[in-house]
C-alpha cells in the first residue's frame, strides 16, 4: 500500500517506492541516496507538523520540510 512519509509515525520502518513529482528537490534526494527501494525509518518529528528526521543507509540522517515531505512515496514494512 503505498502513504505519502509525512503519514508515517515516530519508529516506523518504511521502503521508498516512489516521488510524486520530478523536480531538483527529489533529484537532490536521489543524489544522497534516497532512491526507489531504499529503507528508512522516521527517527523525530519536530512539533506542530513541523520537519522530521529520518534515517536510511548504514548511518545518513535527513531532516525533510513539511512541504517537501508530500513529494515521497513508501510503503510501511514491520
Amino acid at each position: 500500500m503505498m502513504i505519502n512519509i509525512a503519514d508515517l509515525p515516530v519508529g516506523a520502518l518504511a521502503v521508498i517506492i516512489g516521488f510524486g513529482i520530478a523536480n531538483e528537490f527529489t533529484e537532490r534526494l536521489q543524489e544522497l541516496g534516497l532512491t526507489v527501494g531504499t529503507k528508512i525509518k522516521i527517527i523525530r518529528r519536530a512539533p506542530f507538523k513541523g520537519p522530521f528526521e529520518i534515517s536510511y543507509g548504514h548511518s545518513s540522517r535527513l531532516a525533510v520540510r513539511p512541504n517537501e515531505n508530500t513529494a515521497i512515496y513508501v510503503r510501511q514494512v514491520e
